[in-house]
């Protein structure tokens, strides 16, 4: 589809009784499936779950590009991970550091630690915040004007470009309005994203567009 990267999912996408049926498949999409250029993340379950250390031997076993922590809300969150992931690279003979992190900004804790999440490991490429989540904790909902959100997404992008790292905004759920998503995609562009995470293959080509560098 032309996407710069493609998330397999571990966590809320999959059944508590499917996790293990889940890293199987996970590392068969690892390790049979030509991606070309297609950079692949896998998000991991919570720090809060059984499951996350298995998730990490499968991904850096099957040669996952980036480890995305889900629901990260401090710098020793981020070391955990990276002590396991590090771990695993000797363990199934790849290199050391190969491996790199992403942080899901999930709830105010995650936001107001943006800082130290991002500069807790040198393996961090940037942290996405997941909109579902946050507004739940913040007892709110979506407004089309981005005023739900318009406070932890410049903290987190100040914290990020301050880290020296990359910074994502969270989906656009409503398939049927166009209108809508790209008001926000260019919104994301404005406020100084660089890039959004995705649920659907035709919402790639706009984020493309608004994105990329004009020839001028």
């Amino acid at each position: 589809y032309g996407c710069d990267s493609i998330m397999l999912d571990l966590e809320d996408a999959v059944a508590e009784n499917q996790k293990d049926a889940a890293r199987f498949s996970l590392y068969h999409a690892l390790t049979t499936i030509d991606y070309g250029n297609t950079e692949v993340i896998v998000r991991i379950n919570g720090l809060d779950t059984p499951h996350w250390q298995e998730d990490i031997r499968v991904c850096v076993a099957g040669g996952a590009d980036g480890i995305r922590i889900a629901k990260c809300e401090s710098a020793q969150d981020v070391k955990t991970v990276e002590e396991h992931v590090a771990a695993a690279e000797r363990e199934f003979g790849v290199e050391v550091g190969r491996t790199l992190l992403m942080a899901a900004l999930e709830s105010p804790k995650g936001i107001m630690n943006a800082y130290e999440i991002c500069t807790a490991s040198d393996r961090m490429l940037g942290c996405a915040i997941s909109g579902g989540d946050f507004r739940k904790c913040m007892q709110t909902k979506f407004d089309p004007s981005g005023i739900d959100m318009m406070v932890a997404r410049g903290q987190m992008l100040i914290a990020a470009r301050a880290a020296g790292v990359q910074c994502f905004d969270t989906v656009f759920t409503d398939l049927d309005d166009n209108e809508g998503f790209e008001a926000e995609v260019r919104q994301n562009k404005a406020m100084g994203f660089d890039g959004k995470s995705l649920i659907n293959p035709k919402q790639i080509r706009l984020v493309h567009q608004v994105f990329a560098p004009t020839e001028k």
